[in-house]
């Protein structure tokens, strides 16, 4: 009985169900941006692609456990999910933080596009025409991987965890996580993510200071907008704006201005 009120199993296996479909179709992108590095781990490639998934696997069901069950400690939640599941229908406010979400995905996507294109390719190739590089169709899927299973791990996963360090180290008198607790946990996560995003691309092209600067910058930019929308939206509203700005910049831009 314990185990089961731990956390929401319907909202568990749900995201659990769109974070495998998410998986599955980024591979061809995933394949596709590898190149020939793809053949340098040592193993053949369906072992390969096995193993990939199967580590993504576990990593979704210790986000999702870690999120449901620390989540509710410290305020953050996937909130419609848990109103529709709970019979409540739709939460108040849903249609503005929906219009809300686009609305900063699509900007986020664009200051990265604009950044990347036109500041930092000044001084190193752009990461956007890079990243644009796949047909349209595998770029699409991949928005899907970027804003269901991005989130899971470093909002719902990383995010939550640190905020419920934070929490512990010190609360406000309601017994909520302190605002410099969140922030600084946005902040920590966000930097996590650029370096081990900037470690990740470096067998496919070539790094350098000005390259990992900049995309330290943009991941911390847009990191920082999904995890305040995390905070006080919902899990929901980051997957949102994550998935439009990556469908504005990848798709989007990314057809519109092939360099």
């Amino acid at each position: 009985m314990y185990v089961k009120s731990m956390v929401d199993w319907n909202i568990f296996w749900l995201l659990f169900m769109a974070a495998e479909f998410s998986m599955l179709a980024s591979l061809p992108y995933a394949v596709s941006i590898s190149g020939d590095a793809i053949y340098s781990f040592g193993s053949s490639f369906p072992m390969l692609l096995v193993t990939q998934f199967a580590q993504g696997t576990a990593f979704i069901v210790i986000s999702l456990f870690t999120g449901l069950y620390l989540g509710k400690k410290v305020g953050l939640r996937a909130s419609v999910l848990e109103s529709l599941f709970e019979g409540r229908g739709l939460p108040a406010g849903f249609d503005h933080s929906v219009k809300l979400s686009l609305t900063l995905g699509a900007l986020a996507g664009t200051a990265i596009f604009v950044m990347d294109r036109f500041v930092f390719s000044a001084f190193t190739v752009p990461l956007t025409a890079f990243l644009s590089s796949p047909p349209v169709w595998q770029r699409f899927l991949y928005s899907f991987y970027a804003g269901i299973v991005e989130e899971l791990i470093l909002r719902f996963f990383l995010l939550t965890l640190f905020v419920w360090i934070s929490w512990k180290i010190k609360k406000t008198s309601e017994g909520l996580p302190t605002s410099t607790g969140v922030w600084l946990s946005i902040l920590l996560v966000s930097i996590i993510y650029g370096i081990g995003y900037i470690v990740s691309l470096s067998s496919s092209i070539e790094m350098s200071v000005i390259f990992s600067l900049g995309t330290l910058t943009l991941t911390v930019m847009s990191g920082s907008i999904f995890g305040w929308l995390y905070w006080k939206k919902g899990l929901e509203a980051a997957i949102l704006a994550n998935f439009t700005a990556t469908l504005t910049l990848l798709v989007v831009l990314g057809s519109l201005f092939q360099p």
